[in-house]
C-alpha cells in the first residue's frame, strides 16, 4: 500500500504531502480544486509517461515521490528530460512504471469503456478461472503454428525458384567433379603442351646427336682411336700422358651423354598423350576458370561452397518436414485450446453468478448478466469468442452489454469485476467512478468499496457524500488564489472537519440542517 505521497510543482500544486493509512481513503473537494492532479501524479508513475506541460508555470521541473511498502519511487519531470529513481538509484522509466504497477492499480471514470470491447470480455473469464497461464500457452502455441504455416507457404511459393537453384547447384557441382581437377594441373599441362609442340624437333636433335656419337666413324669411335694413339705415344714421349687423361675424361662424358640421349629418346617414344588431348584438357580448365574463378584453386573452393549451399537448401526446403511441423504445431495448439475451452465452459456460470451477486449490492437487484461463448475458427486465444450480455430490468431481453448499458451501469459492472480480481495488499485508485450514480446506489457503492478495503488500500476521488462517508481516512483538496496565482493544497480532515465537508457535499453549503444530515449519514455508515 501507499504510505506516503509527495507532489511538488505539478500543475497548480506547489507542494502537497499525504500520509496515507490502510483501508479506505477518500479525496473530496469542489470541482476544479485539483483532485485530478493527485490521481494524475500516480498515473504518471504507473504509466511511465511524464508530461512536461504539467510542470508548474515558472518552475523547471516537477517531482512525484511515493513510499510504498518501504520502497521509494520517484519521478522527476523535466522540460527536456525526466528522471526515474528507485530507492534513490536512477532506473529507466519503464522499470519505474513496472515497479509502480506491482503495487498500484488506477481505475478512472472512463476506464470502464474497455467493457465496450468484446475482445476483452473473454480475458475476464480466463483471469477468473485461473487460466491466464494456459491462455498464454495457447497464444504461444498459436504463434508457433502460424510461424510453421508461414514457412511452409513461403517454401511452396518459392518451390520453382528453389528447384531451379537446386538444379543449377547440382549441375555446377557435377561439372567440377567430372573434371577431376588437381591444383596446379593447368601449369603442368602448359609445360607439356610446350614439350609436345617441339617433340619432333627434339627427337631429330637427339637422333642427330646419337648418330654423330654412336654411328660408324662417329665422334666416339674416332676419339677412341685418338686415345689408343696417345697411349702409344706416351710410352715414347711422356709429355703426351696429361692429354691422354683429358681424352679419357671426355670419353667418359660422351658415354654419359649417350646414355642421357637414349633415355630421352625412350621417354619421347613412350609418351602416350597427344597434343590434341592436352589442348582439349587445357580448354576445359580455362572454361571452368572463367565460370567459377580465375584459378583452379578457386574453382575447387567454389565446388565446396556450392555443396554447402545445396545441403542448406535441401534442409530448408524440406517440404515434407515443413508439412509435418505444421501438423505437429497445429495439433499442439488444438490440444491446449480444447483444454482452455473446457475450463471456460465449466467456469463461466460461476463468474456470472458472482457478478450478478455483486451487482445486486450496487442497486442492480434485477440485473441479469451472461458471458456468451461463440465457437469461431481457431485464432490466437482459442476456439471461441466471448461477450457479456446484460439486462438491467425484468422482462427485458439480454443484449450485448456494449449496446445497452448506461455509463452508470458500466461503472458498476466494472467495479464488480474489479472486486473479483483485487489482489490482496494492492492499492486501488478510483477516480470519480461514481459519475452517473446517486441515491441508494451510491450508498451500496460505498459499502462495496469498504468491503474491498478490508484486504486492499482503496483511494477514491468522489463527489458523493454517501461514498466518502465510508472512508476511514478523508482528505480535502482545496484551491485558493494568492498574489494572482492559483494554489492547491491537500489536508487530512479531523472528525469535525469531516462532518462539515460531508454537509457541504450533501447540500452545497454548510448549514445546521446539512450538518444534521451529515451526522445521520455517518451514523448510518457506522451502524
Amino acid at each position: 500500500m501507499i504510505e506516503f505521497l509527495r507532489i511538488k510543482n505539478l500543475a497548480v500544486v506547489e507542494e502537497a504531502e499525504l500520509e496515507l493509512g490502510e483501508g479506505f481513503v477518500a479525496l473530496t473537494g469542489e470541482t476544479g480544486a485539483g483532485k485530478s492532479i493527485i490521481v494524475g501524479s500516480l498515473k504518471a508513475l504507473v504509466g511511465g509517461k511524464p508530461d512536461p506541460d504539467s510542470i508548474r508555470t515558472g518552475k523547471e521541473k516537477a517531482r512525484i515521490e511515493v513510499m510504498v511498502e518501504g520502497r521509494i519511487l520517484t519521478l522527476e519531470i523535466g522540460k527536456k528530460r525526466s528522471r526515474a529513481l528507485l530507492d534513490g538509484q536512477m532506473v529507466p522509466l519503464k522499470k519505474l512504471s513496472q515497479e509502480a504497477s506491482r503495487y498500484i492499480d488506477i481505475f478512472g471514470q472512463r476506464d470502464h469503456y474497455f467493457l465496450l470491447e468484446p475482445e476483452r470480455h473473454l480475458e475476464f473469464l480466463d483471469a477468473y478461472i485461473g487460466a491466464m497461464s494456459l491462455r498464454e500457452k495457447v497464444l504461444r502455441a498459436w504463434e508457433e503454428f502460424q510461424d510453421s504455416l508461414r514457412k511452409l507457404r513461403e517454401a511452396e511459393e518459392r518451390r520453382e525458384e528453389v528447384e531451379r537453384e537446386r538444379e543449377l547447384l547440382g549441375f555446377q557441382i557435377q561439372e567440377i567433379e567430372r573434371a577431376n581437377i588437381k591444383p596446379g594441373e593447368d601449369l603442368e599441362l602448359e609445360k607439356k603442351r610446350e614439350f609436345l609442340l617441339r617433340k619432333e624437333r627434339l627427337k631429330e636433335a637427339l637422333l642427330r646427336v646419337n648418330g654423330e656419337m654412336e654411328g660408324e666413324g662417329g665422334v666416339y669411335e674416332r676419339l677412341w682411336e685418338v686415345k689408343k694413339a696417345l697411349e702409344e705415344l706416351g710410352g715414347a714421349f711422356p709429355e703426351f700422358n696429361p692429354h691422354l687423361e683429358d681424352v679419357q675424361n671426355f670419353l667418359s662424358a660422351l658415354s654419359d651423354l649417350a646414355r642421357l640421349v637414349g633415355e630421352k629418346l625412350a621417354y619421347i617414344e613412350e609418351e602416350d598423350i597427344s597434343l590434341e588431348e592436352v589442348e582439349e584438357r587445357l580448354a576445359l580448365l580455362e572454361r571452368l576458370k572463367r565460370k567459377y574463378g580465375p584459378t583452379l584453386e578457386e574453382v575447387i573452393s567454389y565446388r565446396k561452397k556450392a555443396e554447402e549451399k545445396l545441403a542448406l537448401l535441401e534442409r530448408s526446403f524440406d517440404l515434407a518436414g515443413l508439412r509435418e511441423q505444421v501438423k505437429r504445431t497445429k495439433e499442439e495448439f488444438l490440444e491446449l485450446a480444447k483444454q482452455l475451452s473446457e475450463k471456460r465452459k465449466k467456469g463461466k456460470e460461476k463468474l456470472e453468478k458472482e457478478l450478478i451477486s455483486r451487482l445486486k449490492k450496487l442497486a442492480l437487484e434485477r440485473a441479469r448478466m451472461e458471458l456468451r461463448l461463440r465457437e469461431v475458427p481457431p485464432y490466437a486465444w482459442g476456439l471461441e469468442e466471448g461477450e457479456f450480455y446484460f439486462s438491467a430490468n425484468p422482462g427485458e431481453e439480454l443484449k450485448p452489454l456494449r449496446k445497452i448499458a448506461s455509463g452508470g451501469e458500466l461503472s458498476r459492472v466494472m467495479l464488480a469485476l474489479k472486486s473479483l480480481f483485487a489482489e490482496r495488499g494492492k492499492t486501488f485508485v478510483f477516480d470519480e467512478i461514481d459519475t452517473g450514480i446517486g441515491g441508494r446506489t451510491s450508498f451500496e457503492l460505498g459499502k462495496m468499496l469498504r468491503e474491498l478495503a478490508r484486504t486492499n488500500q482503496i483511494i477514491v476521488v468522489t463527489h458523493l457524500p454517501q461514498v466518502a462517508a465510508f472512508a476511514e481516512q478523508h482528505f480535502l483538496v482545496e484551491k485558493e488564489v494568492r498574489g494572482g496565482r492559483t494554489y492547491t493544497k491537500v489536508r487530512e480532515l479531523s472528525p469535525d472537519e469531516r462532518l462539515r465537508e460531508l454537509a457541504r457535499m450533501l447540500s452545497g453549503k454548510v448549514t445546521p440542517s446539512s450538518l444534521e444530515n451529515a451526522k445521520e449519514l455517518m451514523e448510518r455508515v457506522t451502524s
